[in-house]
């Protein structure tokens, strides 16, 4: 196994490699905002300053801009509440026509498939037991 021979290093190269972390590198600073030319100001700070003695204008400086549904509260405030529409007094329905006269329609029927009707199974239930017991009981004596 053969090694190489060494590369010569530059000083610089060097320098670098022996600074501490964080230190290797320059880094050209930042602008300084001391050293940046002053924006002028904008249209809403030339206003509020002609508006100073104002006490809206005050407050909301002291406190700032308000939120966006207190904007929405203040307009509410000043619409009126919508009148509501009278409603026809309530019907009790249609009523059973007389003798002689055609038949009320037909209420249209829900759309959800119809309840199982219980009672007719439960009735010849039970009077197919109450049969079946009281023929146990005839026989039972006879023989």
């Amino acid at each position: 196994m053969t090694t190489t021979p060494p590369v010569p290093v530059s000083a610089g190269v060097r320098q670098v490699l022996s600074a501490p972390r964080g230190r290797r590198f320059s880094h050209t600073p930042a602008p300084d905002r001391a050293r940046t030319r002053p924006q002028p100001p904008s249209r809403q700070e030339q206003l509020l300053a002609q508006m100073r003695g104002n006490p809206r204008v005050e407050h909301r400086l002291a406190h700032g801009e308000l939120p966006a549904w207190m904007h929405v509260a203040a307009q509410r405030r000043r619409t009126p509440a919508p009148v509501p529409r009278p409603r026809p007094a309530p019907d009790d329905g249609p009523t059973r026509p007389g003798p002689g006269l055609p038949p009320l329609p037909r209420r249209p029927r829900s759309h959800r498939k119809p309840r199982r009707k219980f009672g007719w199974f439960v009735t010849i239930y039970a009077l197919a037991t109450a049969a079946g017991a009281l023929i146990q009981h005839v026989f039972s004596n006879l023989l």
